[in-house]
């Protein structure tokens, strides 16, 4: 299922992946027919209740006889249930041999239980978004839903039933090991999840912690059922699990639910098996070089540091964000500034057992990598590092602080940050993280730097012997009871209000204003959790044809946060630290999008800052050549990748199909075109575009949430006046569809364990279109990218070909230029499997059409998602400004969904077979064919 990545605080999620997540238990053999014999009454078992144990920021814990944990976190505002069960089992409980076994454990226990073999189904059926998660210390499954008892009910049920009952049959196995090789495949074509893997195999000599979850590919191909069997029983079990609800939820209702479903489930005998290896301390430099095809130079060293509960945790954990802060850090001011690396940082926390903390350096093509490490590692270590400001530190707290503040507004995001830590040893060590972290000193920095940032404690990319040995012994974490005796609860945030996520009710809140400016304003109040408020701004201009001649538009969005000729980036930062908000801008041809987060009483004062940036930008020539420089150290890193293989393969023929060439809009560059363009962009293009066609000639303004009092006037006067009568005005482009033949592509992508296909096939459709409606709907049945879709079913599900399809719809608004489109992965000598079987499938959707059954479970399992998607501050604010866009209430939203719910089967069918066909798909692969 998904990727399960390793967080490096307030970095770039470029980063760093130490475990890979899972997927989708063993039906006992089937007892023969007994003699009938007569029945005897038995007195029903009395249901065990679930005992209180403690409460803590608004959190609760409870144990049931049995070993259970069960902590609810309700929030009667909110519209969500979210239902996580925590195993404390990972990739740290496998012995040789059956490494990887979690993770495969953790997709098998999708296939169901003897009551429940069609997970999926039943999870589409009821909306339930699912998925499940392996790292080195614990396997968890979670399935978040529109609040209802019934689907609570039914999930409770099924993972009290799944803990004990699940199928891990042969069969299964056979079908799903694919699945995973496919996975584990894919990991081995990024280039910074290799290096990952293999430092942090070198990192450990003999602690668990140095196998990546997702395991080699020998054991996930060779296991056998019965040690994967051994392995569920031996692990999943009251006394080993942790059970989380957070959300809208009944809570005497859950309590009894809970013992009725958990209660009962017994207690093995045996104790959980706990690994006792001890990591002993390193006695000197180690070193590790992996060469792969693309990609560009990293760098990467671990070193290894305590037990996530030890004290050092939090220093640790603030050394490495005064180190990474954009512009702070001096890892970036040194490397990134000087673009002598494209990104720099520190990152990384231990787990129940002593861990690592990871340094990295991501490098442009032909750099002098020798000179460049030198250099870096006498700055992680200390040996060439400036002392620390007090300032600097203020920061830190500020950033940690607002972090806290954050996760407790989203319950079902706090939820699984603490699924992460309950493996560690307890799940209150979140908030005794946020008690540490303010109370951290520049000594502390200064003392864990010396500690654990030595030579003799690195594991790099190469080998060298050292003059005299170095042990860093790691210190043993104190006990628990000792560690958390003086913790206080955290303070709570404002409550927010339950507000039902359908158009009626939202079309209620909503304001929709035109401002004496001519900029309109569209408001949707919503009392949120912690006051909480999103703005969206869209600036429009130009016409196509003409703005896009015009160079580095996508810049000037990039360049924003630079600040302007009054404030500088790090006092642009340290404000938005200071209001609890963040922003962020995209920009091209036709226009800019800004999306501002903050609360309540600090939303204007934000809008104000980024006012500022948005009229008066200081676009600095150091920071240009720098988002140049990455720009086209991306480029260039991607040559040899399958995705733009496939694209280079196929591209003049989509060209030459709609009879275009270089400098037409509509062109398909490949990559040395899109260098050639980016190479001759200059500073003076960028502040030029600026300078001609940034205004709020053309403006819309929504926000969404806790609404603050004269907002209108705040936006009329803040950006009102931001015009030019001489930039060209807005016209809007149509696409228009035009047909491209049906063809075949093949690139090799070499060293690439993993290969795509895609199919694509261009539409004359529009949204506005009648049939856009149950095409849409027939594309989700048919490769939605849930399990349950047609193409999972056949590659995934029955022949193990993948370790995930897709299809899509992509229609506009605007125009009628439509496109469908097919992907899927998959082991490079299954290619020709693989596109015969997406073709049976296109073929038996055209001959035979979708079943009542598939377009009941689709219908609702949409429906379902645009509920949720309303119940969310961001989405619901995107959803704001599209219809503002198409001048469109929620009342035309109500429309679609109920045409949506009632659409029949043959109106799908028909739309299906009028507008899709099956010959006319251009197929173009990528991979390393023999």
């Amino acid at each position: 299922m998904k990727r399960h990545l390793l967080a490096i605080p307030a970095l770039p999620a470029l980063l760093l992946s130490l475990g890979l997540a899972a997927t989708p238990v063993w039906a006992k053999p089937a007892k023969k027919d007994a003699p009938a014999t007569k029945p005897v009454a038995v007195a029903p078992a009395p249901t065990p209740a679930p005992s209180f144990v403690r409460e803590m920021g608004g959190i609760e814990e409870y144990r049931l006889p049995n070993g259970l944990q069960v902590l609810l976190f309700p929030d009667a505002t909110q519209t969500t249930t979210t239902v996580n069960i925590t195993y404390r089992v990972g990739s740290r409980h496998e012995a040789p041999g059956e490494y990887g076994m979690a993770h495969l454990l953790e997709h098998m226990l999708f296939k169901g239980t003897q009551r429940q073999n069609d997970l999926p189904g039943e999870f589409a059926k009821r909306g339930i978004r699912f998925n499940g998660t392996t790292t080195v210390d614990r396997t968890n499954y979670f399935g978040s839903f529109n609040a209802n008892p019934d689907t609570l009910a039914f999930l409770l049920d099924l993972e009290a039933d799944r803990m004990v009952n699940s199928r891990v049959a042969k069969e299964d196995l056979d079908k799903e090991m694919t699945v995973v090789r496919n996975e584990f495949e894919r990991g081995e074509n990024n280039p910074i999840q290799v290096l990952v893997a293999r430092v942090n195999s070198a990192t450990y000599t003999w602690h668990p912690y140095g196998k990546v979850p997702i395991g080699p590919k020998s054991d996930i191909e060779n296991v056998p059922i019965e040690k994967l069997q051994a392995f569920y029983k031996r692990f999943y079990r009251p006394d080993n699990a942790t059970l989380l609800i957070a959300g809208q939820f009944d809570k005497a209702a859950t309590l009894a639910l809970v013992g009725k479903h958990f209660g009962l489930l017994a207690k093995p005998a045996e104790p959980v098996p706990v690994p006792y290896t001890v990591e002993p301390a390193q006695d000197g430099e180690r070193s590790v070089m992996v060469r792969r095809v693309g990609g560009q130079p990293i760098l990467l060293a671990n070193y290894h540091i305590p037990a996530v509960s030890h004290p050092d945790t939090a220093p640790l954990i603030v050394y490495g964000l005064l180190m990474s802060l954009q512009p702070s850090g001096q890892l970036y001011k040194q490397f990134v500034e000087t673009k002598l690396a494209l990104a720099a940082g520190i990152g990384g926390i231990g787990g129940v057992d002593p861990g690592a903390v990871n340094a990295f350096a991501f490098l442009p093509p032909g750099a002098d990598v020798d000179k460049i490490q030198a250099q870096w590692l006498d700055l992680v270590e200390g040996r060439s590092q400036k002392p620390f400001e007090e300032s600097e530190l203020t920061r830190v707290r500020d950033i940690a602080v607002n972090s806290y503040r954050q996760q407790m507004k989203n319950p079902e995001a706090l939820i699984q940050q603490i699924s992460g830590l309950i493996a560690a040893g307890d799940w209150r060590l979140l908030f005794q993280l946020m008690e540490d972290i303010p109370k951290v000193t520049l000594a502390d920095v200064e003392r864990v730097r010396k500690a654990y940032f030595v030579p003799a404690n690195r594991t790099l990319g190469r080998y060298e012997p050292a003059q005299a040995v170095e042990r860093v012994e790691i210190p043993v974490a104190p006990s628990l009871d000792a560690r958390l005796a003086e913790l206080k609860g955290p303070p709570k945030v404002e409550e927010g209000e339950q507000l039902e996520p359908v158009p009626s009710v939202l079309e209620s809140r909503m304001t929709r204003t035109k401002l004496p400016s001519g900029i309109e304003l569209h408001t949707l109040r919503k009392q949120t959790r912690g006051n909480s408020v999103q703005l969206q701004i869209q600036g429009q201009w130009g016409d196509r044809d003409t703005t896009y001649k015009r160079l580095g538009t996508a810049m000037v969005a990039q360049l924003l946060n630079e600040g302007t000729a009054q404030i500088s980036k790090q006092q642009v930062q340290d404000a938005m630290i200071k209001l609890r908000a963040n922003f962020n801008a995209s920009s091209g041809d036709q226009g800019v999008t800004v999306n501002l987060t903050a609360e309540r009483d600090t939303l204007l004062p934000a809008l104000a800052l980024v006012t500022a940036l948005l009229r008066e930008p200081s676009l600095p020539q150091d920071a240009f050549e720098r988002v140049q420089k990455a720009s086209l150290a991306g480029m260039e890193a991607s040559r040899k990748e399958p995705e733009t293989l496939r694209q280079e393969a196929a591209r003049a023929h989509y060209n030459q199909a709609r009879g275009v060439s270089l400098g037409h809009p509509d062109y398909w560059m490949g990559l040395d075109e899109r260098l050639a363009v980016q190479q001759r962009v200059t500073l003076q293009d960028v502040r030029s575009f600026h300078t001609d066609y940034w205004s709020a000639n053309r403006m819309q303004v929504s926000v969404v949430g806790a609404l603050p009092d004269q907002l209108a006037a705040a936006v009329e006067q803040l950006l009102g006046s931001w015009k030019k009568p001489a930039a060209p005005a807005f016209v809007r482009h149509l696409p228009q569809f035009k047909d491209v033949p049906a063809a075949r592509f093949d690139a090799i992508a070499r060293d690439k364990p993993n290969a795509i296909v895609q199919f694509d096939h261009q539409l004359a459709l529009s949204d506005q279109d009648a049939d856009a409606i149950p095409l849409r709907v027939a594309f989700h049945i048919f490769g939605g990218g849930s399990l349950e879709s047609r193409l999972n079913e056949r590659l995934r599900q029955k022949e193990g070909l993948t370790y995930g399809a897709s299809a899509w719809l992509h229609v506009g608004y605007w125009g009628n230029a439509g496109n469908v489109g097919l992907y899927a992965t998959y082991a490079p000598d299954k290619r020709e499997r693989v596109v015969a079987v997406i073709k049976e499938e296109l073929k038996r959707m055209t001959d035979s059409g979708v079943t009542a059954a598939e377009l009941d479970r689709a219908k609702k399992d949409i429906a379902e998602g645009r509920r949720q998607s309303r119940a969310d501050l961001g989405s619901l604010t995107q959803g704001v400004q599209i219809l503002a866009e198409h001048g469109e209430t929620w009342a035309d939203a109500q429309r679609r969904d109920e045409a949506m719910a009632a659409l029949t089967v043959e109106q799908v069918n028909a739309a299906w077979r009028k507008h899709v066909r099956p010959e006319a798909f251009v197929i173009s692969t990528a991979g390393d064919f023999k």
